[in-house]
């Protein structure tokens, strides 16, 4: 949890594990519509939504993480005989691993002090059950920065999304990866606008990626000066992202704060997000919200050129014959043209299907003996490629 004397922030997000197809094409809008606001108070919200129970798990960091249940995200009851790692842990985040098992991601920090981006450590505990946790000693990267984690999974490779500052490195959000979410390399490399934290990256189901994080002005005064907005980048490969920082996703209202956002996808594929929202750290209720992502459209296919003709001139006709890309977007029709010396004509229409067709002479307008040319033009909707040009010669006899 970052600490910013008098007031504490912190997150804790959720993993997902998809793997991006070749090329994902990013929204084109995005919003988000508010639902209500419950009646936990807390910061860092992690939000696990278990599918074969049809049950949403809250996480919340407090003096110890907190765990509480939902079966519409929106009402939460406290998890009686719910264990969890007690202490100077923060900012959960929970995963489900290879295994069937869970592992929760939070920060550990041995000692309190007035420097937030220092002294923190990535460590994890396990479950069978989403509720009775084990702590695991083992400390996974020795030095977070400012902490706020969030794992995520594309394909083989794990992504650590975390929040660094001073020492320096500019405050915003960075990234580590590791090959089974154990042993961590960071990149060092801001991925956000400055001063944009608290990160929630999730992948969609067409491979494009989400990432909801809060703003954290360099200034932040008690009530009534409080005041966070809600943010999100888009990517087509979670490593390379686009911000627009002069439009917040969400604005919470005069003098209230909305901060720590967290996201999941569902497996319908529709994405909810949770937040802490309140006049400080202290009074914070977690809200719930709905995300709508208005998909680009696919570009119009186009299609590709065949081959260059091969024209076999016989005694009546010449016989053309082409080839096109296996896995080219199929046109509707090929075109073939003659050009006898009077420009391009169309000579015949084939269907997508056919490679060759055969062209009476009075067709093709030439005399014996004479030269002409040959290409032929795939078309699809308005769109149309056209292969190189064959010169051949009408037998004389």
């Amino acid at each position: 949890m970052r600490r910013f004397p008098p007031i504490a922030a912190a997150l804790g997000l959720a993993l997902v594990a998809l793997a991006a197809p070749a090329h994902a094409l990013v929204p084109a809008d995005i919003t988000l519509t508010v639902g209500p606001s419950s009646t936990v108070v807390s910061v860092s919200p992690d939000v696990y939504y278990d599918e074969a129970s049809a049950t949403y798990y809250l996480y919340t960091t407090g003096m110890r993480i907190g765990v509480y249940s939902s079966r519409d995200g929106e009402s939460w009851t406290e998890v009686p005989g719910a264990s969890t790692p007690s202490g100077t842990y923060f900012d959960p985040s929970v995963v489900r691993a290879a295994d069937g098992t869970y592992r929760m991601y939070y920060v550990y920090r041995p000692a309190m002090s007035n420097q937030p981006c220092s002294g923190k450590e990535l460590r994890y505990a396990t479950s069978t059950d989403l509720i009775r946790w084990t702590p695991v000693s083992k400390t996974l990267l020795s030095d977070l920065g400012c902490g706020v984690p969030n794992v995520v999974r594309a394909g083989s490779e794990y992504r650590l999304y975390y929040v660094r500052g001073g020492s320096g490195f500019s405050h915003g959000t960075y990234m580590a990866t590791s090959p089974d979410g154990l042993d961590w390399t960071p990149t060092n490399r801001l991925l956000t606008p400055k001063d944009f934290v608290d990160p929630s990256v999730v992948q969609l189901a067409d491979g494009s990626w989400l990432m909801f994080t809060a703003d954290f002005p360099p200034m932040q005064p008690p009530p009534p000066g409080f005041f966070q907005k809600l943010f999100v980048g888009t990517s087509e490969d979670g490593l390379e992202w686009d911000f627009d920082a002069d439009a917040p996703l969400y604005v919470a209202g005069l003098n209230r704060g909305a901060f720590d956002p967290d996201a999941v996808v569902l497996p319908d594929g529709s994405v909810r997000a949770w937040w802490s929202q309140g006049t400080s750290y202290d009074n914070a209720v977690i809200t719930s919200g709905r995300v709508t992502v208005t998909p680009t459209p696919d570009p119009d296919p186009e299609p590709v050129a065949p081959s260059k003709p091969k024209v076999v001139s016989g005694k009546a006709s010449a016989k053309v014959s082409w080839t096109y890309a296996v896995g080219a977007p199929s046109p509707d029709a090929f075109v073939v043209q003659v050009n006898a010396g009077a420009g391009w004509k169309d000579a015949a229409t084939t269907a997508a299907t056919a490679t060759s067709v055969t062209l009476g002479w009075s067709k093709v307008g030439v005399a014996k003996g004479k030269s002409f040319s040959v290409r032929v033009v795939a078309s699809l909707g308005e769109a149309s490629a056209t292969s190189a040009a064959t010169k051949a010669t009408r037998p004389r006899r």
